[in-house]
């Protein structure tokens, strides 16, 4: 199969594990511990069915949606994925070009090996910058302020990974490039290696392991991958608390989102220290295995708060369909990102695959809107979405 013969996500998936290693593919596709956390997004949305009404008259699908202040062609953007140049060199602009040629937000992860000054010089309006706290918060400030400086308008502070993930095949293999390899494993790793060129021949023309690049400035600008890997390990975190979100809304100028909560009293603090939005998100399956999932979450908060209680709500979390996106938004949310979708499509062929993965989202959400008798995402509400009943399944 070829990219242009993908027709779903799934497809997609697909021949990214086909291109690449498995010691690279298998810790995306866990997230952490088992992949109980991931799965549990995904089947949330097997739960749930949309309910198609009759229009009144033919309706044409927009789904050109404004937020903040500025319109994007579809109502979901790409979301930070940490490390993706790691995955495969340039993954970082890949993503970024498929944003701008799809005219959709793009979230810039604050753990990417492109730095925030490339990335918006080639994605200029449409970057978002994510946000960890760092230990020292003189490089937190530093990083607010190379944003604002490079156009950024929107920050989006994620709180919710004090502890690295712990993939059950990472714990179990210790692969985890660059840090030092297990000898017991290199012939496995050269074997995957030989047996995916496509990847292995993209890792030669770098000449050396991507380095966190964002991150180089503050280790020094001869250090290793290795060395800067390290030094944002020590530095890296998103577990930081309230009080530094209150610092943060202080110093940052423009529009905040905090990403990552789960529950209405975390959802109300963010709205009472000024957040702009919040992401629903339970960091795509990453955080924590049992956590709950994303769209049970959303179900929860908007059953539990009204609306003039809380900020804006965005998603994050298990879209694989159009039809998910459209039952997130009937769910409450005002916006969603995606992860997984766009990085499959990134891993089976750079932007074109990135920009695919897009496209196919974009014209299954189209068709569920015209099944529900609406013309854009904002005329989907709770009574197009019900939970799944035992006579709803095949």
């Amino acid at each position: 199969m070829r990219i242009r013969d993908a027709v779903s996500i799934a497809d997609l998936r697909m021949l990214a594990s086909r291109r690449t290693p498995k010691f690279v593919f298998q810790p995306v596709e866990e997230g952490t511990e088992s992949g109980r956390g991931q799965r549990a997004n995904v089947d949330a949305f097997a739960r749930r069915v949309l309910v198609p009404r009759v229009a009144e008259e033919p309706v044409t699908a927009d789904l050109s949606t404004t937020v903040f202040g500025r319109r994007y062609a579809a109502p979901f953007g790409i979301s930070a994925i940490g490390y993706a140049g790691k995955m495969w060199p340039g993954a970082d602009r890949a993503l970024a070009e498929a944003a701008v040629a799809a005219d959709l937000p793009f979230m810039l992860s604050m753990g990417t090996v492109a730095d925030i000054e490339s990335i918006t010089r080639l994605a200029p309006g449409r970057v978002w910058q994510q946000l960890y706290a760092a230990r020292d918060t003189r490089i937190t400030d530093e990083f607010i302020g190379r944003a604002r400086d490079c156009g950024v308008d929107v920050l989006v502070h994620t709180v919710d990974m004090p502890v690295s993930p712990a993939p059950d095949y990472v714990s179990r293999t210790g692969i985890r490039p660059p840090l030092p390899l297990p000898l017991a494993r290199l012939p496995g790793i050269a074997w995957e290696c030989l047996t995916h060129p496509a990847w292995t021949m993209a890792m030669a023309r770098v000449g050396r392991v991507p380095r966190l690049e964002g991150w180089a400035r503050y280790v020094g600008q001869r250090a290793s991958a290795r060395d800067v890997l390290k030094f944002v390990g020590s530095q890296m975190i998103s577990g930081a608390g309230w009080r530094e979100v209150e610092r943060i809304r202080r110093a940052w100028p423009g529009k905040l989102v905090v990403k990552g909560l789960l529950c209405g009293a975390d959802v109300a603090r963010a709205h009472a220290v000024g957040a702009d939005a919040v992401t629903v998100s339970n960091h795509g399956g990453n955080k924590l295995d049992a956590a709950i999932a994303s769209l049970d979450a959303l179900d929860a908060i908007v059953g539990a708060m009204a609306e003039a209680e809380r900020p804006l709500l965005f998603f994050d979390g298990g879209i694989r369909r159009g039809s998910d996106a459209a039952i997130a938004h009937a769910s409450g949310a005002a916006f969603n990102f995606v992860g997984r979708a766009a990085l499959y499509g990134m891993l089976a062929g750079g932007s074109a695959g990135a920009l695919k993965a897009i496209e196919l989202l974009k014209g299954e959400l189209a068709r569920s809107l015209l099944h529900l008798g609406v013309a854009s995402v904002d005329q989907v509400g709770p009574s197009h979405v019900r939970p799944t009943h035992s006579s709803d399944r095949p």
